[in-house]
């Protein structure tokens, strides 16, 4: 029988999957999607929305923070926001992954913060893609 935990690889590592849905525990947030430069969904916490959509949603932002560092010259973005009236947020956080660009999307309750944990989550989806990445090649 297998005694990891759920979410961990054989070797104990948290999952990305694993990773967002502590994060969505810790900050309440409402959704979170790992998304790729294709605007495929590679992780998602389960969510009220489509993890679809918000893929669909964030390669929009995507192409947007393209837009803004082609045609205003912002060369260095590494989060795209949007905020609601009552303060709700899509908080997308751009990473880079040895040689892979990659689209954190968050939705988050009115007046939470969220940057500490998703640098957290940032920081550990990094170390685990790139040990993923590594045993592949």
């Amino acid at each position: 029988m297998d005694e990891r935990p759920e979410g961990a690889t054989r070797a104990g590592e948290p999952t990305p999957n694993r990773i967002l849905r502590e994060m969505n525990d810790e900050g309440h947030f409402k959704a979170s999607v790992l998304v790729s430069t294709e605007g495929l969904p590679l992780s998602s916490a389960s969510s009220p929305f489509d993890t679809e959509t918000l893929a669909a949603v964030v390669a929009l932002v995507k192409n947007t923070m393209q837009q803004t560092r082609e045609h205003i010259g912002l060369d260095d973005i590494d989060e795209f926001s949007i905020v609601q009236v009552d303060k709700m947020r899509l908080i997308c956080p751009y990473l880079v992954v040895g040689d892979e660009e990659l689209n954190l999307s968050v939705i988050a309750p009115p007046h939470q913060t969220y940057r500490r944990l998703t640098n957290q989550a940032i920081k550990e989806i990094t170390t685990v893609w790139t040990r993923f990445s590594t045993a592949l090649s």
